[in-house]
């Protein structure tokens, strides 16, 4: 659509966003973060082992994968022996089979022995950079002349050992050698189907930049050409002229049917209609080039320009953005946008963006996990009320253009942070720790919760050490993920405080700091 002919900025806004949007909200509705997740399966298997003993297993893990919420892409037996993977031919065909369907992780289940050569290359055909898991199936019963026996315990060794050979890297179950049906072995399928997501998102993902970082914020400043060679992560760069003309350019009728929905969501009452306008078209302008440019997240300029020109704070929008699967950082960081990215793949849900922000008065290794208002609502089912930015307000004497915040609070309950950051020499460590948000006297104006950890002053430590002053936060304890996902991505894991045991247990070449 096109603005004042004079004007040098080409406004080229994302028309299919808008279509059919009245009485639908087309794009506003469900979350990007529900993509169908592909993974191969590698039914490794040895000839001299009872054959109909592995096609039985063969078919409990596909339907144990399954159940873990993954579709499974496997050779079948018109593709291979058995639907097995016991030579290189097969392993060639099975390789194949996964580049056709484009599947995001592997699955390498030694259903007897195995043949570690075909296994490993099966698994790794192509493409080293999957994730890989491995596992082997137990006896069904007590070893004797007689029995039918699979040997997986010793054979999973020579599996890892070729992967190994291959500089691949792999997870496996914490109880490595196992059965399709053990409740463990469904838990570590389900983390690391999580995993594969987590992977494939954050590599290759594409960021919107909105604006400069604070002048005097050089806590997010960002290497722009490190990120892309890590993680192949590129960043579009938007001025926020151009966001506000798109903004302007919002049809009525969107911005009617967005401000329906922000009703809808939280009280309003306190902020007028104009500023409830704005802030729709702000959220239909950023949605539309989050669709524009398939960006996975955002970092946005949040103060000071847009409360000047624009008139309002970009919270409350930014909060649902987050909720429907863009993180969107503030003050433009990137890093704190990748952070979030990654933990919200992880988690399967929405990750907000913190500041380490205080110490609590009395309570013992309680902080407050903070920002200005722009906590996704979906971790806070209290009250959640529009309002103010009171610390701009307070500096400029007036409350004009800083509406657009969120008072919210933290539900109670396990949460985990992490913040991935850059240091010289290319090392990307990545802080994980776990806490609970607890309910103790104090109440910041703001999104907030009081986060209470094992050693607050080690965790402190280590942030003083190596890490910026924001941090991705979400619901429950999925630090084990991390570690995995972080593993397969080349981040160092940083865990200052013990998390509560993983699923999945992480191979060679872990790069683990504690």
């Amino acid at each position: 659509m096109p603005v004042d002919p004079g004007n040098t900025v080409v406004i080229r806004l994302n028309l299919g966003a808008w279509c059919g949007l009245p009485g639908k909200l087309a794009f506003l509705k469900g979350t990007r973060m529900t993509v169908p997740l592909k993974v191969g399966f590698v039914p490794a298997s040895r000839g001299i082992f009872d054959q109909e003993l592995a096609v039985k297993v063969r078919d409990d893990v596909i339907e144990a994968i399954r159940g873990a919420g993954m579709e499974v892409i496997a050779p079948d037996d018109n593709l291979t022996g058995n639907g097995l993977v016991q030579t290189p031919e097969e392993a060639r065909k099975t390789g194949e089979l996964f580049e056709k369907e484009g599947v995001c992780g592997v699955v390498v289940g030694a259903l007897n022995f195995g043949n570690e050569v075909p296994a490993a290359l099966a698994a790794l055909w192509r493409s080293d950079e999957r994730p890989v898991m491995l596992f082997g199936v137990g006896e069904d019963g007590e070893l004797t002349p007689e029995a039918s026996r699979r040997d997986s315990f010793c054979g999973l060794i020579s599996i890892a050992t070729a992967l190994r050979h291959r500089e691949s890297k792999f997870v496996f179950p914490r109880r490595a050698v196992c059965f399709p049906t053990d409740a463990g072995f469904r838990l570590a399928l389900f983390e690391f189907g999580n995993v594969c997501r987590a992977v494939t998102g954050v590599r290759g993902a594409v960021y919107g930049l909105f604006g400069p970082r604070p002048e005097e914020f050089e806590t997010c400043a960002f290497d722009e050409l490190s990120l892309l060679r890590k993680l192949g992560i590129r960043v579009v760069p938007v001025p926020l002229t151009t966001l506000f003309s798109v903004a302007e350019a919002v049809p009525v009728a969107v911005e009617r049917e967005i401000v329906e929905d922000m009703e809808g969501s939280a009280d309003c009452s306190g902020v007028s209609e104009g500023d409830l306008a704005k802030m729709a078209r702000l959220e239909a302008a950023l949605e539309s080039m989050i669709e524009e440019h398939g960006m996975g997240g955002l970092a946005l300029q949040c103060w000071t320009s847009i409360q000047d020109d624009y008139g309002v704070s970009p919270c409350f929008v930014m909060s649902r953005l987050t909720d429907r699967g863009t993180p969107c950082a503030c003050e433009v960081d990137i890093h704190g946008t990748l952070s979030m990215h990654l933990l919200s793949l992880v988690a399967g849900s929405t990750a907000g963006l913190a500041d380490w922000n205080n110490r609590h008065y009395r309570a013992a290794d309680v902080f407050s996990a903070w920002h200005c208002g722009v906590f996704p609502l979906s971790l806070c089912s209290g009250e959640k009320r529009l309002s103010y930015h009171n610390i701009l307000a307070d500096s400029t004497g007036t409350t004009e253009g800083k509406f657009g915040t969120v008072e919210s609070r933290l539900d109670d309950g396990p949460v985990t942070m992490t913040r991935v950051t850059e240091h010289p020499r290319d090392t990307w460590p990545v802080l994980i720790a776990e806490g609970d948000v607890v309910d103790v006297p104090g109440s910041p104006p703001g999104s907030h919760g009081w986060v209470r950890v094992s050693d607050l002053d080690r965790l402190y430590a280590e942030v003083l050490r190596g890490f910026p002053h924001h941090t991705a936060i979400t619901g429950g304890h999925v630090g084990g993920a991390l570690m995995a996902a972080a593993y397969f991505l080349g981040l160092d894991p940083v865990t200052p405080l013990s998390l509560e045991p993983a699923q999945l247990e992480i191979g060679p070449e872990s790069g683990v700091r504690s």
